[in-house]
């Protein structure tokens, strides 16, 4: 005996209630989401390139801050000398031997960004005798003195020595600006620096 098989009963396909789409209006469809896609992207490629924009000027900006920077480094090392010149105000710095090597430091560094204070184009001739004599006080400070400030602070960043007479001299300026507030050196000197920066 042989046995057939059942016949294949037809699938439960779409109801007939289900709306179809005609295919003109599926292309219609199809083509409205392609249009809305691409003004998708067009939006997007338009905020990437506003960011990209952006963050340009953005790095723009930064190097241009360095390049100013590094056409003007006189300002930098001023900023730092006006730093030591300030802790000299505050405190009594003549027993702190770090502090005097950096003070020293700073002096060496000033001094090897004159030339670039000399090439500068933006720079009038009162900024550069602002600088001018803020070295000149320095280097004669302190009157009837046989060696200066000035002196000392460019030994000891080539010599591994605290000298007794720069300390006292580092100690005098405390002592100056403590009773002459406003008129003492200290304040001068700064106020020589402030008016450069300010340029």
């Amino acid at each position: 005996m042989t046995f057939f098989p059942e016949p294949i009963r037809p699938s439960e396909g779409r109801q007939e209630d289900e709306l179809r789409v005609n295919p003109i209006e599926a292309d219609k469809h199809g083509r409205e989401e392609y249009v809305l896609l691409k003004q998708e992207k067009q939006k997007r490629d338009i905020l990437y390139g506003a960011f990209l924009l952006c963050c340009k000027a953005l790095i723009e900006g930064l190097d241009l801050k360095i390049d100013a920077d590094r056409a003007d480094p006189i300002s930098g090392t001023l900023k730092e000398f006006k730093t030591f010149l300030s802790l000299l105000k505050e405190r009594d710095h003549s027993d702190d031997t770090f502090f005097c090597r950096q003070f020293a430091a700073c002096w060496i560094r000033l001094h090897q960004a004159l030339p670039t204070l000399t090439r500068a184009k933006h720079l009038s001739s009162g900024d550069h005798k602002k600088v001018d004599t803020l070295i000149q006080e320095i280097n004669h400070y302190p009157p009837n003195e046989d060696h200066k400030l000035g002196y000392y602070l460019s030994s000891m960043a080539t010599n591994d020595w605290l000298p007794v007479p720069f300390r006292e001299i580092v100690k005098r300026l405390y002592t100056d600006h403590k009773v002459n507030q406003i008129g003492s050196f200290l304040s001068q000197w700064i106020e020589l620096i402030d008016d450069f920066l300010q340029r």
